[in-house]
């Protein structure tokens, strides 16, 4: 269960056990918060790291990272585009704890952290961009039950940015909610990684 405990739970039964790592983020070497009990602690997911090559971002407006972790991603999209604000968000009351410790050693203020069910924390709010890489292990039914949610939450012309391992099932992943999307883009394959745009009409 430790596997599965580590970024599903709310609190996490595995005993913390901080430490740092070095992450290169937009050019700038940061040394990170990291825990046990969160999504890849010991280093950055090389999914995550694809996502955040191949994200594109607004000048302005509104991004969501969901399932922060300790909030790499959402650093990164707050240090290229600032001025965005950038909202991130994870069930993980561990996870978010780094995620806003990380945000400040960052030096990055366009941001805030949100802890608990996506449903409840956001209510209605909408995003311009909305990126994810999703909790495979739990399952298709919930994978799927969260990105429909995201689909929801994009102003028009939004788009949400997935990423996963081909062998995951990414692509049929894509398939099965494309129908609540206009367009379908696959713009990255590395490393055995896909990087899927899903974009909302304008």
């Amino acid at each position: 269960m430790d596997k599965i405990d580590h970024y599903f739970s709310a609190e996490p039964t595995t005993p913390s056990e901080r430490s740092e790592i070095q992450v290169r983020v937009e050019g700038v070497d940061l040394n990170l918060l990291t825990d046990r009990g969160v999504f890849s602690g010991r280093q950055i997911d090389k999914g995550t790291a694809v996502l955040i090559r191949s994200m594109e971002l607004p000048g302005e407006g509104r991004v969501l990272d969901l399932g922060c972790g300790y909030g790499v991603v959402g650093i990164a999209a707050a240090m290229r585009t600032p001025g965005t604000m950038v909202t991130l968000v994870d069930i993980n009351a561990r996870a978010t704890e780094l995620a806003d410790e990380n945000c400040r050693r960052a030096g990055v203020s366009n941001v805030e952290v949100l802890t608990g069910d996506v449903a409840q924390v956001l209510d209605d709010r909408t995003f311009d961009v909305i990126l994810c890489n999703p909790p495979y292990r739990m399952g298709k039914k919930i994978v799927i039950g969260i990105l429909s949610d995201a689909a929801h939450r994009l102003n028009p012309g939004g788009s949400l940015w997935i990423v996963g391992r081909t062998k995951q099932g990414i692509k049929t992943l894509a398939r099965d909610i494309s129908h609540l999307f206009a367009t379908v883009e696959t713009v990255r394959i590395k490393g055995g990684y896909r990087v899927v745009r899903l974009g909302i009409a304008g």
